[in-house]
């Protein structure tokens, strides 16, 4: 069974992503800087969140609430709270039953990483490919 992928708006010109495998339950944030918007695409689908991919804002308070899995770059200057997972370049990372590769991919910053799913034909490249804002 395909992933099921919801885009959801964050900030005042930002984009969230998640990605949910239906055959496990498994749910993952992908770039998203603050908690409120995670929470309503989660409720509005009805999913449980076990996975957060990349910079989350919120996930201090999405952690403790769903105990769920902090991916993060490898490079530990990285301020990112809570990282359970150091993942690099060639890395796969799992959610649920869904794969993903990791790209380093520095830009906007320079710990930056994509994820490609490729079973999926889908990247997260997040910061990486805008310019001038999101």
């Amino acid at each position: 069974m395909a992933a099921e992928i919801r885009l959801f708006t964050c900030l005042s010109d930002n984009f969230g992503y998640l990605i949910h495998d239906p055959a496990t339950g498994a749910t993952a944030s992908i770039d998203a800087p603050e908690a409120a918007p995670v929470e309503k695409a989660l409720q509005r689908e009805g999913w449980k969140l076990t996975d957060i991919l990349d910079h989350v804002g919120g996930i201090n308070e999405l952690k403790q609430k769903y105990n769920c899995r902090v991916v993060a770059p490898h490079d530990k200057k990285a301020a990112i709270a809570d990282v359970d997972l150091r993942v690099a370049n060639a890395d796969v990372v799992k959610v649920g039953g869904l794969l993903a590769r990791v790209l380093e991919t520095p830009g906007h910053t320079l710990d930056h990483i994509s994820y490609v799913f490729d079973s999926e034909k889908t990247v997260f490249a997040a910061d990486t490919l805008f310019s001038i804002g999101c």
